[in-house]
């Protein structure tokens, strides 16, 4: 098999990873957005509602987190080891207390 009938493959094949990377962040990123909101919700309650309100919160923290690790993982599989920048670009805040 020659070199140049792989060649398009292999592009097919960096476009499929860099589509899912992107799709991974975005989906990241929404999460962030969510958990800020919630963040923000939960600091301006307190009493009962506070009480409801961290349930959810500690809820979408535990999915961004799940999707960040996703995003690192993936990120790996496609050679990619130095994650530094997705602290720069997908902070994942401390996790508040009740």
């Amino acid at each position: 098999m020659k070199v140049e009938t792989l060649l398009p493959v292999e592009v097919d094949f960096q476009r499929e990873r860099a589509s899912g990377l992107r799709r991974s962040g975005d989906s990241l990123e929404k999460a962030l957005d969510a958990l800020s909101r919630s963040e923000r919700e939960l600091r301006a309650s307190s009493g009962l509602s506070r009480v409801e309100r961290y349930a959810g919160y500690r809820a979408l923290w535990k999915e961004a987190e799940r999707l960040r690790w996703n995003l690192t993982v993936q990120r790996e599989a496609c050679g990619l080891r130095n994650h530094r920048d997705l602290d720069l670009i997908y902070p994942l805040p401390p996790l508040l207390r009740e």
